[in-house]
């Protein structure tokens, strides 16, 4: 089933970074269900725990009357990527605002990327990010960035939760990846410096 989901979205910058709680996760979700969606992901940067919260009083004292998808934005070099931890047990990972706050560039492990962000859509080249897309078979998204509650849903997927654990990665095989970018990333590291200090 289709569902009109924002993935992209910063909710606790929205409220000045206040902790959550009941009363404003009930304003969270009056904002989701005014522009019709049937749930978000909060992604805050850097900060995955946010999102899991909301979700959790979400289920406990809103009786999940919206969907949400905790997750975070990390930097990773010079671009910025979301990671949703899907209920499944499983990560989608794409690419936020192709083309800021650097060029764009494809990593390996990416599920999909923003055709549309809100925030920073005179950032993106929308030709170049559909070839890329096409090239890479990355799921195309259209997500608000938002940092206040009224933008979230200025831009939203009509998209099903079947169609993203289709492309997403088992969170063990993740962390794996993860860990081992973070050696390939470190000896990349270690071998530039043995070349500068050899000068």
């Amino acid at each position: 089933m289709k569902l009109k989901l924002d993935l992209h979205t910063h909710c606790q910058e929205a409220f000045m970074l206040q902790p959550p709680t009941i009363h404003l996760i009930g304003e969270i979700i009056a904002a989701v269900k005014a522009k019709g969606l049937a749930g978000i992901g909060v992604t805050e940067h850097g900060n995955r725990h946010y999102g899991q919260k909301v979700k959790e009083i979400v289920e406990t004292y809103y009786g999940g009357e919206i969907l949400v998808i905790p997750g975070h934005e990390i930097d990773v070099g010079a671009v910025q990527i979301v990671e949703l931890f899907l209920p499944n047990n499983s990560v989608f990972r794409f690419l936020a605002h192709p083309g800021y706050p650097a060029d764009l560039r494809i990593d390996k492990g990416l599920h999909g990327i923003e055709l549309e962000n809100s925030l920073h859509n005179h950032h993106i080249d929308k030709e170049l990010v559909r070839r890329l897309a096409d090239k890479h078979d990355l799921l195309l998204l259209c997500n608000s960035d938002a940092h206040q509650l009224e933008s979230i849903g200025q831009a939203y997927n009509e998209i099903s939760l079947d169609e993203l654990y289709a492309r997403a990665t088992p969170l063990q095989l993740s962390t794996q990846q993860s860990v081992q970018q973070m050696r390939e990333m470190l000896k990349t590291i270690a071998a530039s410096r043995r070349r500068t200090r050899g000068r």
